[in-house]
């Protein structure tokens, strides 16, 4: 499903529906989705006010996904503080994020306008995983967001947990 804002020569590819079927949850505010896959251009200028677009959850999702992975990094390790830092900062890569953020289809999501690179940047695709997962921490709590995280991202990860499901459905 499609919906087109001529005015703003906006196009946004898929419904919000189809995302929270994807990942398993309902979210009580829906406004939190708008915000989360908002860039930037959506006003026809690089630099948006922040709380017109995903940066302000995308700085909060950024916050909880680096506590939700340590947690699971220092749950599932016995190792050095600096391998628990290694395998932390890792996860938290922009690739890793980007990576996550493909796999969920993310940019389908993206709300902007412009030529469209937005949604072929690796950079993005990580800040749209960080402002989602701001995005459901503020709506349903940190426990939810966490285990979103460890489902989403850390069990995706092809040397972690051997075995583990790769179910998307946080619910």
């Amino acid at each position: 499903m499609s919906e087109q804002l001529p005015f703003l020569g906006v196009v946004i590819l898929m419904s919000f529906d189809e995302l929270e079927n994807e990942i398993g949850l309902s979210f009580a505010n829906r406004n939190l989705l708008t915000e989360a896959f908002t860039h930037g251009s959506i006003r026809g200028k690089p630099q948006s006010k922040d709380s017109e677009t995903y940066r302000r959850l995308e700085f909060l999702g950024d916050a909880v996904l680096r506590l939700a992975v340590s947690e699971s990094v220092f749950r599932d390790s016995e190792g050095s503080v600096e391998t628990l830092h290694e395998t932390r900062e890792k996860l938290v890569s922009n690739g890793s994020l980007a990576g996550a953020a493909k796999n969920l289809g993310l940019s389908r999501y993206l709300r902007g306008s412009g030529s469209g690179d937005a949604t072929k940047s690796g950079l993005v695709h990580a800040q749209l995983y960080e402002s989602l997962t701001g995005a459901i921490f503020v709506d349903r709590g940190y426990e939810t967001a966490s285990k979103f995280v460890e489902e989403t991202l850390i069990r995706e990860q092809p040397d972690r947990t051997p075995g583990s499901s790769t179910k998307r459905r946080v619910h």
